[in-house]
């Protein structure tokens, strides 16, 4: 057993478990399919809200757009490299959409799939066809291919990854690419620094699945097709430094004008280096 610590476990009956032969994390018991679906659909964005505070943008989905500029910024810069010119994209887990409209706007065709009403009904209104899972994308579009199918912390959360990656590879056109993000379970808040509070803060109600490099490389072999894996760290010393002083998130930038730039990618770079990041980065090849 890793911990009882299960944020956001109402009946404290769950745990985390470590496998020692593929070497992933998972939840047991994890939440009931009725469980997910209206956690999902009903609870997402309150639960998010409640982890990340006025920061993380979940009070609204214009707020939410603009608390992840930062993000979408840097996650452009691996993606420009796999996309074609005008490529038809889908991305699983869309959110408010944030990802998806600088990508229209340099005039690629873009699908979202999203069960949260709120953010599915803002990019809707937006012009971009939502669907609310993905096997309602597949029934009701099911001659549909893309050249590239993305999602951004999501495969965590899904109860059966397997099946759940074998169906996206399924909707790429052959040379397509399937690019996404996950947490790193070698996270240094949990690995290096064991701060107490962010244990109790780390471990989801809401991830059946915390994976390192080795545990995805375990799933990913099982599809068969070329991928590679990417390590990144996307928060920096301030952030870390907060949760060590006031055992909270946030402090993103707080102390970037007395490091400087330099400083804080040097130590970004360390922890990549040393395997101690936060981000494992996915592309997987439809040959």
């Amino acid at each position: 057993m890793v911990t009882r610590h299960v944020y956001g476990d109402r009946n404290g009956n769950s745990a985390f478990y470590h496998c020692l032969n593929c070497d992933v994390v998972y939840q047991y018991p994890g939440l009931t399919p009725e469980e997910e679906a209206k956690f999902y659909t009903a609870e997402f964005e309150g639960f998010m809200a409640s982890r990340s505070g006025a920061a993380g943008g979940w009070q609204g989905c214009e707020s939410h757009i603009k608390a992840n500029e930062t993000m979408r910024v840097r996650r452009m810069e691996y993606l420009c490299k796999h996309l074609p010119t005008q490529a038809s994209i889908l991305e699983v887990g869309c959110s408010s959409g944030f990802m998806l409209y600088p990508l229209i706007e340099d005039g690629h065709s873009c699908v979202g799939v999203e069960p949260s009403g709120l953010f599915s009904e803002f990019v809707r209104s937006r012009g971009i066809p939502v669907f609310a899972s993905l096997e309602e994308l597949i029934s009701k579009e099911p001659t549909k291919r893309f050249d590239i199918i993305q999602h951004f912390f999501v495969l965590e959360h899904i109860s059966r990854p397997l099946p759940f990656l074998q169906a996206l590879m399924g909707l790429l056109n052959p040379g397509g690419k399937l690019v996404f993000e996950i947490p790193n379970v070698a996270d240094p808040l949990h690995t290096v620094y064991d701060i107490p509070a962010f244990e109790r803060f780390y471990w989801s109600v809401a991830h059946p699945w915390y994976f390192s490099d080795k545990s995805l490389r375990f799933l990913l072999d099982q599809l068969g097709s070329p991928y590679n894996i990417q390590l990144d760290q996307r928060y920096d010393l301030s952030n870390h430094l907060i949760w060590a002083r006031d055992g909270r998130p946030g402090g993103m930038g707080r102390f970037s004008k007395v490091f400087g730039k330099e400083f804080d990618q040097m130590y970004k770079s360390t922890l990549i280096q040393q395997g101690k990041c936060d981000t494992l980065i996915g592309v997987i090849t439809k040959s």
